[in-house]
């Protein structure tokens, strides 16, 4: 029976003594520990900005370690490149590096590539088509515009708002070549604050190459396309919302911020959005309608508060100088304001529809019109009319009906074109009583025009075209563009749309990107210490048990 060599405490000593004097040994282990000094040092350079100094040092010294680990022992790395595990090796670590290569070359092919795709569920990282048109504006007119962000680098609660800036700017800059932007600290460059009469931040200064500039402290697409059409002197179209007869109008808090569901304040942000300017009107004030009005809105006035004699004149003069008028009129509105429109031929009922097959969950007072159904008027069948051409599905909440005569009486008087733009279905009818929505052989039976359009250069009663062409877009409802419903289904789109249409800007009428919406996790204290400590437990947990699969499949 052979005898097992016994080895006492001075042979592990000789052992550890003639490993740490092999330079095969410091090899390995200053190999080992530049490894780790790479990954850590990478690792620290992705997960914390503001300590990139110390991982660029931490990768510099694990580079170093390796460079030295080769040195040490350049005959056992020759005999390992030179052996099969070390040619496989070689290939692998060839074909990573290739990988990384191509991966630095399509990212750099990318990002020169201003084409980009937004998969983002409310397409919140693209620009308006207002937006580009005004940025593509600068590079046709030649007209440089540079952005100056002021930003305070010491405060560090204001890295998200740096960070959404950028994000925006460089979009713009991504768009035009006549854009640019930069970045000042206003405590490092005094100067150039006060050069600008700078004294909030962060605040963002667009320049113009004239010297021209405005400053904004909102940092939103639609104030920062303000701030450029401004700087450059470009006109912005200004849209109107009459006040002053309790129509729909701004419902927000100054306090809390806070909307009612009964404003018009998600209508107005819309508007805003694309691009216009959006104020109040009242005629009792001014007795007029401004002449750089591109849109007058009327939004659901109260039946108990009708227009005066002054008002009326001023809405029929803006009407004769070829204004444009957006109405939302309820059930049974003011004689006054259901007279205006009556001079063009149209009025709205003062009962209610009630539609028995295309309704909001079995509501049949809210009808629901839909694309499939054929319920709108496209510009494939009254060409320019292209304000429905993208909506699928509106909803309106406790409608009327648009009454008009026959096309017939319409086609004896070319200087008016009137189209119904959305209709009820055949199963539809009229009742007076809300409570009521059975139907009967006296009540009056659909379909019926939900929304219209008239375009005319004179009133009904004219024998032929009196003023400028005027157009009206007419709904019987003004719930739909409340906050309560404006982004319900496509009511938010087929309100600007009609916006869009009335002030000229056809390029504008698309299907916009949702509001973007708040999504909140609320968990509580187990349920969060679940979550973080199975995310830092179980991925390293997992590959160090495929591993251990892999080591014992092939041991």
């Amino acid at each position: 029976m052979a005898l097992q060599p016994q080895i006492n405490d001075a042979s592990y000593t000789e052992i550890i003594l003639s490993s740490i004097k092999s330079s095969k040994f410091w090899s390995i282990t200053l190999g080992f520990a530049g490894i780790v000094a790479v990954i850590f040092g990478g690792s620290i350079n992705l997960a914390f900005e503001g300590l990139k100094d110390l991982s660029l040092w931490v990768l510099m010294a694990g580079t170093g370690l390796i460079l030295i680990a080769l040195v040490l022992s350049p005959r056992a790395v020759a005999m390992f490149l030179a052996g099969r595990k070390g040619r496989y090796g070689l290939n692998v670590a060839i074909m990573t590096l290739a990988f990384f290569v191509i991966l630095l070359i399509a990212n750099y092919l990318l990002y020169q590539n201003p084409n980009r795709i937004d998969v983002t569920a409310t397409r919140i990282f693209t620009l308006s088509e207002q937006t580009y048109g005004i940025l593509d504006n600068l590079s046709k007119n030649n007209q440089p515009v540079h952005a100056y962000a002021f930003f305070v680098s010491s405060v560090s609660s204001g890295n998200q708002q740096r960070q959404s800036a950028e994000d925006l700017l460089n979009e713009f800059d991504r768009r035009s070549d006549k854009f640019s932007f930069s970045f000042v600290d206003p405590e490092l460059n005094r100067s150039e604050a006060l050069k600008y009469n700078v004294t909030t931040y962060p605040s963002i200064v667009f320049e113009a190459d004239d010297g021209k500039f405005e400053g904004v402290t909102v940092l939103t697409e639609q104030d920062f396309v303000t701030g450029i059409l401004i700087a450059t002197g470009t006109e912005q179209k200004v849209i109107y919302y009459l006040t002053g007869h309790g129509e729909t109008s701004v419902s927000r808090d100054p306090i809390t911020g806070a909307i009612g569901l009964e404003g018009l304040d998600l209508a107005i942000e819309g508007m805003k959005r694309d691009n216009y300017f959006v104020m109040p009107l009242n005629l009792k004030q001014f007795e007029a309608v401004p002449s750089d009005a591109a849109v007058l809105i009327i939004a659901g006035p109260k039946d108990n508060k009708d227009l005066d004699e002054p008002e009326l004149t001023a809405i029929l003069k803006y009407i004769r100088d070829g204004g444009r008028i957006l109405m939302l009129l309820d059930p049974n509105p003011p004689v006054k304001f259901n007279g205006l429109a009556a001079l063009y031929g149209i009025a709205i009922s003062n009962e209610h529809v009630v539609d028995a097959v295309s309704n909001v969950s079995g509501a049949m007072l809210t009808p629901m019109v839909q694309k499939a159904n054929g319920q709108f008027t496209t510009s494939n069948s009254t060409p320019g009319l292209t304000i429905a051409d993208n909506i699928s599905v509106t909803i309106f909440p406790d409608s009327a009906a648009i009454l008009s005569p026959s096309a017939e009486e319409f086609a004896l008087r070319d200087h008016i074109k009137f189209t119904p733009l959305g209709m009820t279905t055949p199963a539809s009818w009229l009742t007076k009583d809300p409570e009521d929505v059975t139907y009967s052989l006296d009540k009056q039976q659909g379909p019926f025009p939900l929304a219209a359009v008239v375009e005319a250069t004179g009133m009904y009663t004219d024998l032929g075209a009196t003023h400028q062409l005027a157009k009206i877009v007419l709904f019987s409802d003004s719930d739909f563009a409340s906050n309560k419903y404006f982004a319900s289904m496509d009511n938010s789109d087929i309100f600007l749309n009609s916006i869009n249409w009335l002030a000229d800007d056809f390029e504008l009428i698309s299907i916009r990107p949702k509001l973007l919406p708040y999504r909140e996790l609320v968990v509580n204290s187990r349920e969060r210490d679940f979550i973080k400590w199975s995310s830092w437990t179980l991925p390293p947990t997992f590959m160090l048990f495929m591993a251990m699969v892999v080591w014992w499949r092939r041991r």
